[in-house]
């Protein structure tokens, strides 16, 4: 046991750093302990090896890389998901999804997470309603990811390949996706942590609507009548998004600001 490295110390190095709660949670995690322990035991010595992790994830997370890829796990909803370096982060801000579908979904709804990545929108749907849920995405370690926080937490979820629709074959009552949507050559790509993530999770084409485009068009022979499609999109691009579901036929289209009060999902319902 190292004589000279307790909680306290490690906490406060921590700190000088990285934000609160951000110094915590990397804090507590790298020694394994809950973030309670913090302060109900700061006297605790910790082993050299966990004050070592402690130095390196510190290291890593001031070199730019997102926490949940150092630590390997995220909170979202709620629930506690492994996160793989490669695959999308789960924000606070997708929780507005969540959030919106709630109310439209039942037992007996079947619903369509487009792009699930890690299952996050899925399994929050899933944790919180008797939906049959079907996830889907374009990556196998995705596919593997989702379906292994769906073991580890219990819940059921169905999860395949597909690139966006190309293979569904039925129709669903709801139909909820957090694709890319991040212009190419935006500056927010250079923002903490997201030159770690993948571009293809990220980037939607030159205007960042590419893949928000895709679905919106297609969405509506995977719709059941008066089914409905909820898309996050950028800080920017409500109006746009907005645009194209009208466009596509959809009706009583509606704007969903999330936390910070920016306009974050667009939803729709097929007539």
């Amino acid at each position: 046991m190292s004589q000279t490295e307790t909680i306290k110390h490690c906490l406060s190095v921590a700190r000088r750093v990285l934000p609160n709660p951000e110094a915590e949670i990397l804090t507590a995690s790298a020694l394994g302990l809950d973030r309670s322990t913090l302060y109900a035991f700061p006297e605790y010595f910790v082993s050299d090896k966990a004050a070592q992790r402690h130095k390196d994830w510190i290291a890593r997370r001031v070199r730019g890389e997102p926490l949940a890829y150092i630590s390997g796990e995220k909170e979202f909803w709620g629930l506690n998901l492994i996160i793989y370096p490669g695959v999308l982060v789960p924000r606070p801000e997708t929780e507005t999804i969540v959030e919106c579908a709630l109310p439209l979904t039942d037992g007996d709804s079947q619903v369509l997470d487009l792009g699930t990545g890690s299952g996050a929108i899925a399994l929050a749907l899933a944790n919180e309603t008797k939906a049959n849920i079907t996830a889907v995405d374009i990556w196998p370690e995705c596919v593997d990811l989702c379906r292994l926080n769906a073991d580890r937490l219990g819940l059921h979820v169905t999860v395949s390949l597909s690139d966006w629709f190309s293979n569904i074959s039925r129709r669903f009552d709801l139909i909820v996706s957090n694709p890319p949507y991040i212009a190419v050559n935006d500056p927010h790509l250079k923002n903490d942590g997201l030159a770690f993530e993948p571009d293809i999770a990220l980037c939607g084409g030159k205007d960042g609507l590419e893949a928000i485009r895709t679905i919106i068009n297609e969405a509506p022979s995977y719709l059941r009548s008066g089914g409905n499609l909820l898309i996050e999109h950028g800080h920017n691009q409500s109006r746009q998004v907005a645009s194209l579901f009208e466009e596509s036929g959809f009706t009583e289209i509606r704007a969903t600001a999330d936390i910070a009060g920016t306009l974050r999902v667009c939803s729709g319902s097929m007539p």
